[in-house]
């Protein structure tokens, strides 16, 4: 018996979904452990150490900036809902004149396509 068209793209369909997965997890894969590297672009064990030291002293910024920014989030809140309906206010009469000139441009149009 023959194999139906929709079974031939489902099963193609399946592989193109494993394919890309598969892509993905690859890039993210550390299993490949053995590369061959240049000798004079390996890094000195006190290289290590201090990128290491970077790395905690950026994390530790980056703590901060969050707290801050969550304490900010929250002290903006009572006044970011009076901007919210202010800019839907905003948004409202940019739509409105958007359409007054749709409308304005398709009487013109029909104007000039009857009268001339």
């Amino acid at each position: 018996m023959t194999e139906k068209r929709s079974d031939y793209r489902k099963q193609i369909k399946r592989k193109k979904n494993n394919g890309l997965l598969h892509t993905i997890k690859s890039a993210f894969d550390d299993s490949d452990e053995a590369v061959d590297v240049n000798p004079d672009f390996m890094r000195e064990p006190e290289e290590k150490e201090h990128v290491a030291q970077k790395t905690t002293a950026r994390t530790k910024r980056e703590k901060q900036l969050h707290a801050t920014r969550e304490s900010n989030a929250r002290t903006n809140a009572k006044a970011g809902k009076k901007q919210d309906t202010d800019k839907s206010l905003l948004l409202k009469k940019k739509l409105n004149r958007a359409i007054l000139i749709v409308i304005v441009l398709i009487v013109l149009v029909l104007l000039a396509l009857f009268h001339l």
